[in-house]
């Protein structure tokens, strides 16, 4: 089935600074912590990984609204990083033993 959802992080233009403040909300909801140690970690992978900063806070967000990730880099590295922040509820009941 195909998502026909609109595309919101094309529909903002290019990536700014907005999106990493949208991004680090994301981590902040799902994973906890607080912006502060999530900006840094947004900051850091970004660094390590040699990719933009704004790529990945926009992957960050298409991860989260359950989206397709065109940069097959940038959703390696999230999911790398913060993949427990996109599994969504159902999947991770599934993986509970009875």
């Amino acid at each position: 089935m195909t998502d026909r959802s609109p595309d919101t992080t094309a529909s903002r233009g290019p990536a700014s600074r907005t999106d990493v403040d949208i991004a680090t909300g994301v981590l902040v909801g799902r994973l906890g912590g607080t912006v502060s140690e999530q900006v840094d970690s947004l900051f850091a992978t970004a660094r390590e990984n040699r990719i933009s900063l704004f790529e990945l806070s926009r992957t960050v967000i298409t991860l989260a609204e359950g989206k397709s990730v065109g940069d097959v880099a940038s959703r390696q590295v999230a999911l790398a990083q913060w993949g427990d922040a996109f599994v969504t509820h159902s999947a991770a009941e599934d993986s509970i033993p009875a």
